[in-house]
């Protein structure tokens, strides 16, 4: 006897030949999902397809054919999709995520199925993580972990995020020093003269260290003073891999006339070099590797006594100098090669912090030599 069969507004139910009734409805994506179990009457199927079309509603329904895939499979594939502004993760980028969930994530929640993952797991995991190592690795594991689970939130494998821990995957970095163009030159004449210029131009074009490090000779035009920024280099595990910068930083950077001239005097140092020559190498004109910068940048800070100094701090200061200068937001992002404006805002900030502190000045000065309008 062929299986009977009856149409409704949402989804399909059908007798089959054993006598039960099975239960068929199309997901979000059109494609057809079984009910987990069959039925013993037409009724009972019919009220299992009302309660999935009232969990669609609430946006609250699971994927089936998501159930029972644990967060070690998934993390996996979603690393292998994950995309940033239509392009793949980069390679850097992809080993530090992969070295977060290897080492704090996974041990603890990687056997477990997505609709497993309570947020009291996740409470849990993050107070024994916390106590196992410092607070930068703890953050970026959970704020990994919330990127993974929103993702599946998504593909409908989990209703809610479990995430749930307020400001645990946001950074709260102490603020840094704010260097002066005198501090600035003093750093400089403490580095190695092939890595004076690399300070320089840090602070003057605000270049990040990869994008330093990949720069060649044809990327600047000394006529117009400027320095284009076209790549990066990246530190991996199997070494480094020259790439294109981050989404959004390849730009054309204008210097000051003082940029120009700390690049023509590196410049002069150099012999003369084809336009794919690297800008800055090592004194024996091999290839220049960030730890030789870091460790020349340490010894200069102490020399300086400036040791708490980052090298990093070289592109805060100068993008914060831009932003005194009366750069728009628009403008600092563009010359920072940043891509929104949350970063750039930074620099606003301590420029508006420095001016209030020049007003206040202006403030005491004046108050210190206004004349006595009351005396005689």
């Amino acid at each position: 006897m062929p299986a009977s069969s009856s149409r409704r507004r949402f989804g399909r139910v059908r007798k089959l030949p054993s006598g039960r009734w099975q239960a068929r409805y199309p997901g979000p994506d059109g494609q057809d999902r079984s009910a987990p179990s069959t039925f013993a009457t037409k009724t009972d199927a019919a009220r299992f397809l009302a309660a999935v079309e009232v969990d669609m509603g609430r946006g609250v329904w699971l994927d089936p054919l998501r159930s029972g895939v644990t967060l070690r499979e998934y993390s996996q594939a979603w690393l292998a999709e994950r995309t940033v502004r239509g392009r793949p993760l980069a390679v850097r980028t992809r080993e530090t995520y992969q070295h977060s969930l290897d080492r704090w994530v996974l041990p603890a929640l990687g056997g477990m199925p997505l609709d497993r993952i309570t947020p009291a797991a996740v409470r849990r995991w993050h107070a024994e993580t916390s106590a196992a190592t410092g607070p930068t690795a703890t953050r970026q594991a959970y704020a990994l972990l919330h990127a993974i689970l929103a993702t599946a939130v998504a593909d409908d494998a989990l209703p809610r995020n479990p995430c749930r821990i307020k400001g645990a995957g946001q950074a709260r970095s102490d603020e840094r020093p704010l260097l002066d163009v005198d501090q600035v030159q003093h750093l400089s004449a403490f580095m190695p003269e092939n890595l004076r210029g690399f300070v320089d131009l840090a602070f003057w074009a605000h270049l990040r260290l990869g994008e330093l490090l990949a720069l060649r000779v044809g990327d600047i035009d000394m006529d117009a003073g400027t320095v284009a920024v076209q790549r990066q280099v990246v530190e991996t595990d199997a070494g480094p891999v020259e790439s294109p910068p981050k989404a959004g930083s390849q730009r054309v950077v204008h210097l000051r006339p003082q940029g120009v001239s700390a690049l023509a005097e590196h410049l002069n140092t150099r012999f003369p070099a084809l336009p794919t020559a690297r800008v800055f190498v090592r004194r024996n004109g091999r290839a220049l590797r960030a730890h030789h910068v870091h460790a020349a940048w340490s010894t200069a800070r102490r020399a300086a006594d400036l040791p708490d100094v980052h090298l990093h701090d070289l592109r805060h200061a100068g993008l914060t100098l831009a932003a005194q200068s009366g750069a728009t937001l628009a403008e600092v992002m563009r010359r920072a090669g940043h891509s929104s404006s949350r970063a750039a805002m930074i620099y606003q900030h301590a420029a508006e912090r420095r001016d209030a502190e020049v007003a206040a000045r202006l403030g005491r000065l004046a108050a210190g030599t206004t004349p006595n309008r009351t005396g005689t």
